[in-house]
């Protein structure tokens, strides 16, 4: 098969980016549609439903790190015209989050008295075990509906998941207002109320894109059986082994947000509530990234599907320069229009928020130079995960994150008194380390690629380089 020009590859990157950036971005507001409601009952329901909501996610990205390579395995057989290695990959990417959910729930069940233990406020504490034990109950429905949507994006055809989740938006304001509230007759439940409301939006989710995959005609090449006629041993194995690198590194990666949430809690619980605002602003801005690295992902990996090392490259370099434009303009918001960001989450007229407001405008110029590096970041490390390289971002997040990041920005923090500031300058000096580290590696992964092409190995880029 011939390697798309770059105009043909440039539209295809943007045809499946541009669907599901919507759809993040819809994601992202019904987690911060959570944050605004509750927030006007007060500073302490903000950040825990900030922290819990943080937690929820990383715990989450054991069963999402492991099926996202379900896309890169789709995609593959796309490219190499294997109709049957396609839908399998959809249905043991099923069977392979019913299995990540086990822990996932335990987890998020859990979540008050495990985070009781690092020193949080206690009121914090009951709030957050209030919310997260209705939201175990969106761990299966969350991850399945992932399965799907990474192979509905490896066939290019994700525009269905923009239309549903900017659908699940709507429905989950309206759901959070009444329950959190206590509107049109139902009972004011708090942040129990958003907890069981977001429950719901993911099982409407999983139905919506289920019966769509069901239905549709655009898949009646592919179209894999949401509930899976066997299992393939040798295929969910490789799910795992590919999978399990990436649900480490983002958990490495999330967990790294969410320990420095903790480091700031330590110091006050106005700090951590600002600093929950400013994680909304950065993690809805990288939904732009996300959706790209979901993009070249699949691109990638169909470029060696195609034995064409050079359309591989080509996916990435686009991908790589859509990302910095857009994060560019993202941070340029944020420093901009700092007040007005941070205003949309709490009442800027009561008094008892001026400490908050405050702190979060002057956490967004360091939030806007790490989201700067951290969205072109989130790109490279899926283009290494085209090529089948799960590991490489392992390591680099374990150095650049943690190491560098987690370890400078504390020892500022507390040892050198420089407080959330000196954690934040640590933050942004570990995520320029790890691009250095990745886009590196990348080449050396292409060169590899290429080599193996040459030597008509079947399996490129699979092993150590």
């Amino acid at each position: 098969m011939p390697k798309p020009t770059r105009h043909q590859e440039t539209r295809t990157i943007l045809a499946i980016s541009l669907p599901l950036m919507a759809a993040y971005v819809a994601e992202m507001g019904m987690v911060i549609t959570d944050m605004i409601i509750v927030g006007r009952l007060g500073s302490n329901e903000l950040a825990a439903v900030g922290l819990a909501g943080d937690w929820f996610y990383v715990l989450m990205l054991i069963g999402m790190g492991l099926i996202s390579i379900v896309g890169v395995l789709a995609a593959q057989s796309l490219g190499a015209g294997n109709r049957d290695g396609v839908i399998d990959a959809g249905e043991q990417g099923m069977i392979a989050a019913t299995i990540a959910a086990i822990p996932v729930m335990l987890s998020i069940w859990y979540l008050g008295p495990l985070l009781a233990a690092a020193r949080q406020d206690p009121d914090v504490i009951q709030l957050i075990t209030d919310y997260s034990r209705p939201l175990t109950l969106s761990v299966l429905p969350g991850l399945w509906f992932a399965v799907l949507r990474n192979y509905i994006t490896a066939l290019a055809k994700s525009s269905s998941i923009m239309t549903i989740t900017v659908a699940a938006l709507l429905v989950n304001l309206f759901l959070n207002y009444t329950l959190v509230y206590g509107k049109f007759g139902f009972p004011a439940l708090g942040v129990v109320g958003a907890g069981y409301g977001t429950t719901i939006v993911n099982w409407l989710m999983f139905f919506a894109l289920a019966a769509h995959i069901l239905k549709s005609q655009i898949f009646r090449d592919y179209r894999p059986s949401i509930i899976p006629r066997h299992c393939n041993g040798e295929t969910l194995k490789e799910i795992f082994a590919l999978g399990l690198p990436v649900t480490a590194t983002q958990l490495l990666n999330g967990a790294m947000f969410t320990v420095a949430a903790v480091l700031v809690g330590m110091i006050s619980a106005d700090i951590l509530a600002a600093q929950q605002i400013v994680y909304s602003v950065i993690y809805l801005a990288l939904s732009a990234s996300i959706a790209l690295g979901d993009a070249v992902k699949v691109r990638v990996a169909y470029g060696i599907g195609i034995r064409s090392v050079d359309a591989a490259r080509q996916s990435a370099h686009i991908s790589f320069f859509l990302a910095a434009v857009a994060i560019v303009f993202a941070s340029a918001f944020l420093w901009i229009f700092p007040e007005l960001v941070v205003g949309i989450f709490l009442d800027t007229a009561d008094a008892a928020n001026a400490s908050v407001l405050l702190i979060a405008v002057g956490l967004s110029v360091y939030a806007g130079l790490f989201q700067l590096f951290d969205g072109v970041l989130i790109v490279a490390a899926n283009a290494l995960r085209g090529l089948r390289d799960t590991r490489s971002p392992l390591w680099i997040s374990m150095i650049g994150y943690w190491a560098v990041g987690i370890g400078f920005g504390t020892w500022l923090c507390f040892p050198m008194a420089y407080g959330e500031v000196g954690l934040w300058w640590g933050l942004i000096l570990g995520v320029v380390f790890s691009n250095l580290l990745m886009f590196w590696r990348f080449r050396r992964r292409l060169a590899h690629a290429e080599k193996s092409l040459m030597s008509a190995v079947p399996s490129v880029a699979s092993g150590p380089a």
